[in-house]
C-alpha cells in the first residue's frame, strides 16, 4: 500500500484582486507538458497545444509553457488554497497560496471616567474571515503597544494616539485621537490666578478715572483698595 503525500514547499500571500505568479521549484531544460492542480482539481493543462484553464481559472490565468510559471489576474478567495505542478509528467513542490482582503480603517471609541482620571480607548473595525490574521496595536506619540483596548490615566504623558491593523498584505492606521485627559494648555486654576490680578487692577483704574468727585469717606477707601493693591 503507497501513500502519496504533498508538502507545500512555500507559501505566498496576496492580496484580493492583484496578480500573483506561482512558480515550479525546478525548471526543465526542455518542457513538454505542464499541469497545474488546485487541490485535487485541474487547474490548467498544457501539452503542446493550446493551454486550457479550468473553472475559476477561466479567463484569469496565463501559462509560461517555458517556464511552468502559472500567472493568476484578479485573484479571489476561491483561489486560496495548495497548488501543484507537473511538469514533464514530474511532480513538484507544492505551493500554498493564502488570499486575502485589505483591513479596513479602524476607528477609536474612548470611554472616560466622569472624574476624567481614566479613559479606555478601544479599536473598533469589522473583522471578517478574509483579513486572516490582523495584528491590532496603538501608535502613542513614539511608541507602539499591542491589543485591542488601551487604558489611559492622568499619568499618560502621550498627547495623540492612533490605532493601527496590520495583516500579511495591508496595514492601515485611524484618525488621530488626543488624550483626552491632557488639558493642552493653562488649567483653568492657573487661569484663575492670572485673571484675579487683572481683574483688579480694572477695578483700580475704573475707580480713578470715575470716582474722584465722590465723597471723601469713598475717595479714602478707594486709595486704601489702591494702596493694598499696589
Amino acid at each position: 500500500l503507497v501513500f502519496n503525500f504533498c508538502f507545500a514547499e512555500y507559501s505566498t500571500d496576496v492580496l484580493k484582486g492583484s496578480s500573483v505568479v506561482l512558480s515550479p521549484d525546478d525548471t526543465e531544460t526542455s518542457i513538454t507538458s505542464i499541469t497545474w492542480k488546485h487541490g485535487n482539481d485541474l487547474a490548467a493543462d498544457w501539452s503542446g497545444g493550446d493551454t486550457t484553464f479550468y473553472r475559476i481559472f477561466k479567463d484569469l490565468c496565463s501559462l509560461n509553457t517555458k517556464t511552468g510559471e502559472l500567472t493568476i489576474n484578479d485573484v479571489r478567495p476561491e483561489h486560496d488554497g495548495l497548488y501543484t505542478p507537473e511538469i514533464n509528467g514530474k511532480t513538484r513542490s507544492t505551493v500554498k497560496l493564502r488570499v486575502f482582503s485589505p483591513v479596513p480603517k479602524p476607528n477609536i471609541i474612548h470611554d472616560c471616567y466622569p472624574e476624567k482620571t481614566k479613559c479606555t480607548l478601544t479599536c473598533s473595525f469589522d473583522r471578517t474571515d478574509d483579513l486572516g490574521d490582523v495584528e491590532v496595536f496603538w501608535i502613542l506619540d513614539d511608541r507602539h503597544e499591542n491589543g485591542t483596548k488601551l487604558q489611559i490615566t492622568k499619568d499618560t504623558k502621550e498627547k495623540r494616539f492612533y490605532c493601527s491593523l496590520k495583516n500579511p498584505v495591508s496595514s492601515e492606521n485611524s484618525k488621530k485621537l488626543k488624550n483626552p485627559l491632557f488639558s493642552g494648555g493653562t488649567s483653568l486654576f492657573h487661569l484663575l490666578i492670572l485673571l484675579v490680578p487683572i481683574a483688579l487692577i480694572g477695578v483700580g483704574v475704573f475707580l480713578i478715572f470715575h470716582h474722584e468727585k465722590r465723597p471723601t469717606v469713598e475717595r479714602t477707601l478707594k486709595h486704601r483698595f489702591l494702596r493694598w493693591l499696589f
